[in-house]
């Protein structure tokens, strides 16, 4: 209740409240002078659209003649110069999109007010302005340019510099320029719709595409109104208008317009076809106002189906794997009024559900099909945000959003209560039941987002000072079949005789060796108190120089609510107190950018930038320190009756055959070091950016981002010391570099069997993170033709060599990759007769390979003990990372069109897409288990390739 009387009394005080995560809007910049090249202060500028709803702003040029005009929507403007004694000056058709700032000057010749000189040019390609680099991807693009997905992911896969990797359920992982993909921040109309789970990175609500205007990407100098400095994709919604109008968009295809695309290679290894069953997507939209200049509606519906096979398993009874998903939608609603000539009220809401059955193959594709997962979530976004143009120099804002979310994660309908998850260590397969990495559990989230700024504009300084704040709460429950999270086996025991960790010899598979244990039934539940800061920032325009300066103050505090549970499985009852302040940080950040036009003639910028951001931060944290957080434990498990399973026939879990565990397991087991700080990067780049022609520029640039206070897990009970070294030899394969090579490991002294975990969050003085980057890019926008992409060449190097309790885990810490080069286009032309033709082009590595060998005492010829829970197996990675990569994937998709006219306002446009128009099968995904059979060993099967070529057909229109 105090936050909301504290958000009640910001929003009475007429200052700006918006999200935590700020969205800067367009601007039109620029100075005014007379016939001989003296500044003119006092002239009235005004822009005009059909975009803003008051239909024009108006601001006067200051002392130094300039004058800067702030938080416009995306739309084609008009500007105006008018002065008392001066003939009218007027610029039309200036385009504006993301936070571009238009430069547009103005020379005033004496004459009549009422006498109009009209000045004809193309819109401004370079912002000589402004650092922040950013591309927009507007509806020409977004109607334009064919993706597989219609979501801001497979858009942010086009751009020069970013990477994009697929995680569960419609989530990816992004980042742009080495940043780190938990600092990626999803936003709608600039309010963020990130969830609280892990570092905040994730987000369960996804692109509706009809309700978006534009999309716009910020890859780099953010200004202090943003807290974490890596990908931000902001989606600006239709506001509707004075008109009706919509649009209706459709696609589909099935699996006969696909082809095959395995290789001789893929296909000798038995791998089934992965292809696209069906997919299709309905996606309407309706506005207009329902009082003219007042209030306007947008209303979009989503629907989408899909059924895509998997290449890395099968049933049982020889058909094909797939994922399908659960018949999604999405439901925006968007109100905008003029409440006054100065105040502007926007609310919006989006209910969403999105679900899969089979999810689980997108994190664990070695799953059979029982053994994976079905998962949904279902969730509303309610925004409201307010701004008053409270004079031609003050710009208030108010905004506050709400998250929640439901999400679950389910064994499939076939699994019963007494099956148990089984993972053979050789194959890295998993069947039976859902485990392992993709348990079944339940969350929510609940988190609200608010702020306080204001804008004060003179001309030469655009002043913005403002504090934001962001609090709610997090849950997940676990709990499965025997609380027991996975049944290890090893094949590699076949035949193995008996000793001491292995005392009963495996004489038919599969061989029992280990079971990982939950601390479950348990729920675990973190609160963000308070998410706060304070920023100020500058755009200081001095001639041809523009200093961009920020400054930021930080403050997070989480905590852990007092929680209880009773006995359950593996653990005792539970009782914890509170944990106050974790953690309970206080930061301090700044921006420094400069961008000077060279040439005074705005076509040509060079830029530099040197900003510091702290990283991100959400419950994830808390649930670190929360002793309800569900957690495994790995430990011997001997089949004594050799049922391989722990249950036996009655359904009793048979404790006897169970052995090891820390004293501590179910209880508190990590605590924050009091002196770690809050992880922080500076981020560097300098680049310059050049209109070769009207509507075409290029940039060149180099980057660099290093990362400070890495954080390390140091178990105070165990060091490295307390290990003995052995040797074992690499298999002898002509695919491993080290083939036939000895590898030193080392194993856990028998005196700290069983001692309690005492984790300490500390941080390290050795381990380091640098990315550096180069990178050349180019974007056109004529009237038929659109063309952006780009070439980067980057790497990120990461030494993690400071390892305090298991010297295997220091195996390849300091693995430099090499520099790696990345080439994107994308283009879309008219062709005569209403014909388009439009395509991408993706050339990008393919990741690291890694060969997990799972280490037994029988290919140790020794006893080993792998852990402090008495685990029997050790596993070491023989390959050195980033020196062993998959190929290169190449990927040419392309659309062609046609588009029909009815009268006046309505357009109809065909296509067909043509994904993968080459028919490349590069292999994107391996197993990466190395087993120690070779007759059964899966190493280096693909689990996933490139979509082979296939066609889509659809329709849109608008009206």
């Amino acid at each position: 209740m105090r936050r909301v009387t504290l958000c009640a009394a910001i929003v009475c005080a007429a200052v700006l409240m918006t999200s935590r995560e700020a969205s800067a809007q367009a601007s039109i910049t620029g100075a005014v002078r007379d016939g001989s090249g003296a500044v003119l202060p006092g002239v009235s500028v005004e822009a005009s659209s059909p975009a803003l709803i008051e239909k024009t702003r108006t601001v006067v040029t200051d002392a130094a003649g300039q004058y800067r005009i702030v938080d416009l929507r995306p739309g084609t403007y008009a500007v105006a110069f008018t002065l008392p004694g001066f003939k009218t000056v007027r610029r039309a058709n200036v385009v504006l999109e993301g936070a571009f700032a238009a430069q547009i000057n103005a020379a005033l010749e004496v004459g009549a007010i009422e006498e109009t000189v009209t000045v004809t040019g193309a819109t401004p390609t370079v912002d000589v302005t402004n650092n922040t680099t950013q591309f927009v991807v507007n509806r020409d693009i977004l109607d334009s340019i064919p993706t597989p997905m219609r979501n801001t992911p497979a858009r942010a896969l086009l751009l020069p510099g970013t990477t994009v990797t697929p995680f569960v359920l419609g989530q990816y992982s992004m980042s742009v320029h080495g940043s780190n993909t938990a600092d990626m921040v999803i936003a709608i109309d600039g309010l963020r719709v990130n969830n609280l789970c892990g570092s905040g990175q994730y987000s369960g609500f996804y692109m509706n595409d009809a309700s978006v205007e534009e999309v716009t990407f910020t890859t780099g100098a953010e200004s202090a109104e943003m807290q974490n400095g890596g990908l931000r994709i902001n989606s600006t919604p239709k506001d509707g208008g004075n008109r009706f109008s919509g649009t209706f968009f459709a696609y589909g295809m099935n699996g006969g317009l696909q082809a095959d695309n395995r290789s001789d290679v893929v296909k000798a290894a038995g791998v089934p076809q992965p292809s696209i069953a069906y997919t299709y997507q309905i996606n309407p939209s309706f506005g207009g106002p329902i009082k003219r200049d007042k209030l306007w509606f947008y209303f979009t519906y989503k629907y989408e189906d899909n059924k895509t096979y998997v290449a890395s398993s099968a049933f049982a009874d020889g058909s094909k794997a797939y994922r399908q998903a659960m018949g999604n939608y999405s439901a925006v609603t968007r109100l905008t009024w003029q409440a006054s000539q100065k105040d502007k009220v926007r609310f919006y809401l989006d209910r969403q559900y999105n679900g899969e059955f089979y999810n689980g193959f997108n994190t664990l594709p070695t799953t059979s099909p029982e053994a994976s997962t079905d998962a949904f979530g279902l969730g509303w976004v309610p925004q409201l945000k307010w701004t008053q143009t409270t004079s031609s120099k003050l710009l208030l804002e108010a905004g506050i959003s709400y998250y929640t979310q439901d999400y679950e994660q389910n064994c499939t309908d076939s699994v019963q209560p007494r099956d148990l998850p089984r993972l053979e260590q050789t194959t890295g397969r998993l069947t039976v039941a859902c485990g392992n990495t993709i348990p079944p559990y339940t969350s929510f989230t609940k988190s609200y987002s608010s702020a306080a700024s204001a804008s004060y504009i003179t001309g030469s300084h655009a002043i913005k000072t403002g504090v934001t704040m962001s609090w709610g709460t997090n849950s997940r429950t676990f709990s499965s079949n025997g609380q027991i999270n996975t049944l290890v086996f090893n094949n590699g025991l076949f035949g193995a005789p008996a000793s001491a960790t292995n005392p009963v010899p495996c004489v038919a598979l599969p061989c029992p060796i280990a079971v990982a244990v939950t601390n479950g039934a348990v729920t675990a539940q973190q609160k963000v108190k308070s998410d706060l800061g304070f920023f100020v920032q500058d755009t200081w325009t001095m001639n041809q120089l523009t200093l961009n300066i920020g400054g930021r103050y930080d403050h997070f505090n989480a905590m852990v609510p007092a929680q209880s549970a009773a006995a359950s499985t593996w653990i005792q009852a539970r009782s914890f107190a509170e944990i106050k302040d974790v953690p309970n940080w206080n930061d301090w950040s700044v921006r420094a950018a400069a961008a000077y036009d060279l040439f005074g003639n705005g076509k040509t910028a060079i830029k530099v930038n040197a900003s510091k951001y702290i990283a991100s931060a959400a419950a994830g944290y808390a649930a670190i320190f929360n002793g309800m957080t569900f957690s495994t434990q790995t430990r011997a498990w001997f089949d004594l009756d050799s049922n391989k399973s722990l249950f036996d026939s009655a359904g009793n879990i048979q404790f006897g055959e169970v052995f090891g565990g820390t004293s501590n397991f179910g209880g508190i087991t990590s605590r924050p070091d009091p002196e770690l700080l809050r992880g922080h990067n500076w981020e560097y780049n300098a680049s310059v950016q050049h209109q070769l022609m009207d509507r075409v520029s290029m940039t060149a640039g180099i980057y660099r981002r290093q990362f400070y206070n890495l954080d390390v897990t140091d178990n105070t009970n165990l060091a490295v010391s307390d290990w003995s070294p052995f040797s074992i030899t690499t298999p002898t394969d002509p695919r491993l570099p080290a083939s036939g090579a000895a590898i030193t490991m080392h194993t856990l002294n028998p005196a700290k069997l069983g001692v309690p975990t005492d984790n300490l969050r500390t941080f390290s003085d050795i381990n380091t993170s640098v990315y550096n980057g180069f990178e050349v890019s180019a974007n056109a926008r004529f009237t038929k033709l659109l063309l952006f992409g780009g070439i980067t060449a980057d790497r990120r190097a990461t030494t993690t060599c400071d390892e305090r309790d298991n010297p295997n885990s220091a195996r390849f810490c300091d693995a430099t990759p090499p520099f790696r080069t990345t080439f994107k286009m994308s283009a879309a032309y008219q062709l005569p007769y209403e014909f388009q033709l439009s395509g991408s082009f993706l050339a990008q590595p393919g990741p690291s390979v890694a060969a997990n060998y799972t280490v037994t005492a029988p290919l140790a010829g020794r006893p080993i003990i792998g852990s402090t829970a008495g685990g029997t197996t050790i596993g070491v990675n023989l390959i050195q990372p980033n020196t062993v990569f998959l190929d290169t994937r190449q990927v040419l998709d392309l659309r062609l069109g046609r588009t029909f006219r009815f009268g006046s306002r309505t357009r109809v446009q065909g296509f067909a897409d043509f994904f993968n128009i080459l028919n490349a099968g590069s292999v994107t995904r391996i197993n990466e288990t190395y087993g120690a059979n070779p007759a059964t060993n899966a190493w280096m099967m693909p689990t996933a390739i490139m979509d082979a070529r296939y066609v889509r057909f659809g329709m849109q229109m608008s009206f």
